[in-house]
């Protein structure tokens, strides 16, 4: 087309107003004019007077229009184009269903043109009854595309921030921030799991927080968008010559330091649950450097996945940058620990009035959160230099969890995202180790309980079982820090008693016997035979918890039918398990044996009746099973509950065959 017959040079000012031109750039702009249009943006005057209303124009042909969104961006009006960039950003999420109907148009209408016997020409009328030219808009000299990605449209905006927020030149310019920021968020947050729009908000941040870093190592990518030596942007036409606002500079770093806590948030939020790899697995990979000896062979580990996949690699990458850049805006550990642990303040993506000081400005406690983990991470698994406060289990920790984790009192704990409760363990792993000094005391104590209770929930609702092993290990572990042994044995009584969970109930034998093994050992190795024992080398802990530890499972289903009874027994059964165990493990061992009375305890307690009751209750279930008497599902519900009861009879087998040598006298008695 001669330059003559083009109707976007034709039409240029003053042959049309800038309104009407508008509208001429409208109807006939393609991927084809876009080199046309980018020599028409070089007038500075033009594109300061349409550029703002160009925006949304050439969104729709990125990446070809990325060129032309830069010219706007260094040319435009930086006060109407950042307002048109805001009100883009705000209406991502209520494009989202359109959008999705809309690109499944698109792409149908691409895939019409491909049809044997289907022309342009036909699917050129096809899109004028429809009213507008599918094709026209999304086709390229090298044949049809489609639409670009919400994601490659995310970038591209926040190119143009980076660009657009430094021309402008006002008194308080944290107004016009403040307003693209909470704007940034909600937008963000749908496409946070894309690597080039996290890409795109850290750089955001790096060019408004003035510091200049090398950019991220390169990696693959299915956009390719063309870079190039950014030329100089024009002044700002209504800028003025005046001194920053009282507190303007302090404002806007709080404001970058507030918006990098809740994108780090978003982006760890997202990280998806891959071969059970929580965001960045800290606590599995700490486990792994403490103790190498428990890394099962021939199975890789946590550290060979991060170094070796693409993707787990790009999230220590992010997290790296994230962390360079919390120290460039001085966001120091002390003042995270501060935000998770202090009354929840308002959150920068609710609507509220533009803050007035940096003390109006909150930081997002998860994000603070996540940042905190970071710099511990990086000091403890990467050796880098990391400035950390002296982080101790009773109050900090007991802070963190009340702060992160859910109200144990309704049990909506474990509901939080996997790379969240990550980091909360991982906090905690690394406060205990070394063992803590921890001072005991009624105050201690109760907040001991609140803390034990807290991760021993978690422990039971994880649905992920490497972070449910994990939280396992760190209540046993501060469990037994508690100088208290009163008070130890107080919480798992606690738990065997009013516990709705069974698998938590289960774990609280595991606690017991752990108390039991720890107290045995220290009695071998006491320099003074006549010392005190521990309540845990008695047979006392054992008869205080007997009443919780050995129930009579007849009465557990006394009144019910039988596939009420075969329900229960279930549902009972890795308690039930973890009784057998413990007592297989207190009677098979000599020491053990006679140390705990345990030919007393047995005999005090009934457990020959114990566990002749579970027997039954085994073989019963086990019989109708064979009578198809239950309901049991599918077969292979069948075929499980089979399972279920013979591994119950073959563990009662073992106790009783440890219980008959004890040596007691007159045990049926």
């Amino acid at each position: 087309m001669a330059d003559s017959e083009n109707p976007l040079l034709k039409a240029l000012p003053p042959e049309t107003d800038y309104l009407s031109y508008l509208t001429i750039l409208e109807y006939n702009l393609t991927a084809e004019q876009l080199p046309t249009l980018h020599d028409i943006l070089q007038d500075t005057t033009l594109t300061a007077n349409i550029g703002w209303d160009l925006v949304h124009l050439l969104l729709p042909l990125l990446p070809a229009s990325h060129q032309c969104i830069q010219d706007v961006a260094r040319l435009g009006n930086p006060r109407e184009v950042v307002l048109k960039v805001t009100e883009l950003l705000e209406a991502f999420g209520e494009e989202e269903e359109a959008e999705g109907e809309e690109e499944s148009e698109n792409i149908e209408e691409l895939e019409k043109l491909k049809e044997p016997g289907v022309s342009e020409d036909d699917a050129h009328e096809d899109d004028v009854q429809d009213g507008e030219n599918v094709a026209a808009k999304f086709t390229t000299s090298e044949g049809p595309s489609r639409p670009p990605s919400k994601g490659v449209k995310f970038t591209a905006l926040l190119e143009m921030l980076s660009v657009l927020h430094p021309r402008i030149k006002t008194k308080y310019p944290s107004r016009f921030l403040s307003t693209s920021l909470q704007a940034i968020l909600p937008a963000y947050s749908q496409v946070a799991r894309t690597t080039e729009a996290t890409e795109a908000v850290l750089g955001f941040i790096k060019a408004l927080s003035g510091t200049r870093r090398p950019k991220l190592p390169p990696r693959k990518s299915s956009v390719m968008i063309p870079t190039q030596a950014t030329p100089v942007s024009a002044p700002d036409p209504e800028g003025q010559d005046e001194a920053l606002g009282v507190d303007e500079k302090g404002l806007q770093s709080r404001l970058l330091q507030s918006f990098l806590t809740y994108v780090t948030e978003a982006y760890m939020s997202s990280t998806a649950l891959d071969e059970d790899v929580p965001g960045l697995a800290w606590s599995s990979r700490y486990q792994e450097e403490l103790h190498p000896e428990k890394i099962i062979p021939g199975r890789r580990t946590y550290g060979s996945l991060f170094a070796e996949e693409e993707h787990l690699h790009e999230r220590d990458t992010i997290t790296g940058h994230i962390l360079s850049l919390a120290r460039d805006l001085k966001l120091g550990a002390e003042g995270l620990l501060s935000t998770i642990t202090k009354p929840d303040e308002l959150d920068l993506d609710e609507e509220q009035e533009l803050p007035s000081s940096a003390s109006d400005v909150p930081l997002s406690k998860t994000g603070s959160m996540f940042i905190l983990a970071t710099m511990a991470a990086s000091s403890t698994l990467f050796d880098a230099p990391a400035s950390l406060p002296s982080l101790s289990l009773v109050p900090d920790f007991a802070g963190i969890l009340a702060s992160s984790l859910g109200d144990s009192a309704t049990g909506s704990t474990g509901a939080e995202s996997e790379p969240l409760i990550d980091a909360v363990l991982f906090l905690g792993f690394l406060i205990i180790n070394p063992q803590p000094n921890v001072p005991a005391g009624a105050d201690n104590d109760h907040v001991f309980n609140n803390v034990l209770q807290r991760l021993s929930l978690l422990s039971a609702n994880m649905p992920s079982p490497v972070l449910r092993y994990h939280a396992h290990l760190l209540t046993s572990t501060i469990l037994h820090l508690n100088p208290s042994e009163d008070s130890r044995l107080a919480f798992i009584r606690d738990t065997l008693e009013h516990c709705p969970f069974e698998n938590l109930k289960a774990s609280a034998i595991g606690w017991l016997k752990d108390e039991i093994l720890a107290a045995e050992k220290a009695e071998r190795s006491k320099d003074k035979p006549d010392a005190e024992d521990s309540i845990f080398a008695t047979s006392a802990a054992l008869n205080s918890l007997a009443p919780f530890i050995f129930p009579n499972p007849e009465k557990l289903m006394e009144g019910q039918s039988i596939t009420g009874s075969y329900a229960t027994f279930q549902a009972h059964q890795p308690f039930y398990l973890a009784v057998l165990n413990l007592l297989y493990l207190l009677l098979s061992s000599t020491t053990l044996s006679s140390r705990l009375q345990m030919a007393e305890v047995a005999k005090q307690n009934e457990l020959p009746r114990f566990l002749d009751s579970l027997l039954q209750a085994a073989k019963k279930f086990q019989s109708s099973l064979s009578n198809d008497e239950l309901e049991y599902g599918d077969e292979q519900g069948r075929n499980d509950g089979f399972l279920v009861m013979e591994l119950m009879e073959m563990a009662v087998g073992q106790a009783q065959h440890a219980l008959s040598k004890v040596g007691m006298k007159d045990l049926e008695a």
